[in-house]
């Protein structure tokens, strides 16, 4: 997921009193923003906190139509344990986008909108959560890589990007392959301190728990290292 929007505080457009009421009558906005609060707990590790908000706001993505329908709970789901509500979500949202008609949401663009490469991203973070599904989650991972390849393309996020990227390193560790999954990190690896945001660290500690519970700490230690180096310095630790 997008971390970025996880960087930002509670205040603003993250607190409902200050948003909701603007937002009455308008199905696409309190849809947009149930699945915002979603996206913030669950990058804040409120993951039960995090699927009553999605839940919540299904109704008005139902009503507004927009790409808002397919704001996927899954990740949050999985991260709880459901495999069966995060697999659902996960073709509830595919099946959704044949049914998509962009809204005003939609026409601002940017965080307001949400786009196909993106649902790529979501599922498979939601499956990497998932041992089982290591090999989904390769498929999902490495076509929603091949999505953000290109960075002059409007869907283009470097969060995205690089959560993508985490999440393929995940199933190729679970698979035993740790070449690969070293390689496949690499371009986050690089990354400089200043996109370090707290969405792309925690999915790069996601990569080291997935290492370290698999037993292989021992015969991953150069990516081991890398990884404690990279969330050494997060972004939100540089001086202002």
């Amino acid at each position: 997921m997008d971390g970025s929007a996880a960087n930002m505080t509670s205040a603003g457009v993250f607190r409902p009193a200050r948003v909701s009421g603007a937002g009455r009558g308008h199905p696409g906005l309190q849809a947009w923003l149930r699945g915002l609060q979603s996206l913030v707990a669950y990058w804040a590790g409120r993951y039960a906190e995090a699927v009553r908000y999605a839940e919540a706001g299904r109704e008005y993505a139902t009503q507004a139509g927009g790409t808002s329908a397919v704001w996927l709970p899954a990740s949050a789901y999985a991260a709880l344990g459901n495999a069966d509500q995060a697999k659902a979500a996960i073709h509830e949202a595919e099946d959704a986008w044949s049914r998509v008609r962009p809204d005003e949401m939609d026409e601002m663009g940017g965080i307001c909108t949400f786009n196909q490469p993106r649902t790529l991203y979501y599922a498979s973070d939601a499956l990497a959560w998932l041992p089982d599904e290591a090999a989904t989650t390769e498929r999902y991972a490495l076509q929603a890589v091949q999505a953000y390849s290109d960075r002059y393309d409007p869907a283009w996020a470097f969060g995205d990007q690089a959560g993508s990227h985490t999440n393929l390193p995940i199933a190729r560790v679970a698979n035993g392959e740790l070449d690969a999954a070293e390689d496949a990190l690499e371009p986050v690896l690089e990354l400089p301190a200043d996109q370090r945001i707290n969405g792309i660290v925690h999915s790069v500690r996601r990569v080291h728990q997935a290492i370290t519970r698999a037993g292989h700490a021992n015969d991953a230690r150069d990516l081991i290292d890398g990884i404690e180096h990279f969330t050494h310095t997060p972004a939100n630790a540089l001086p202002r």
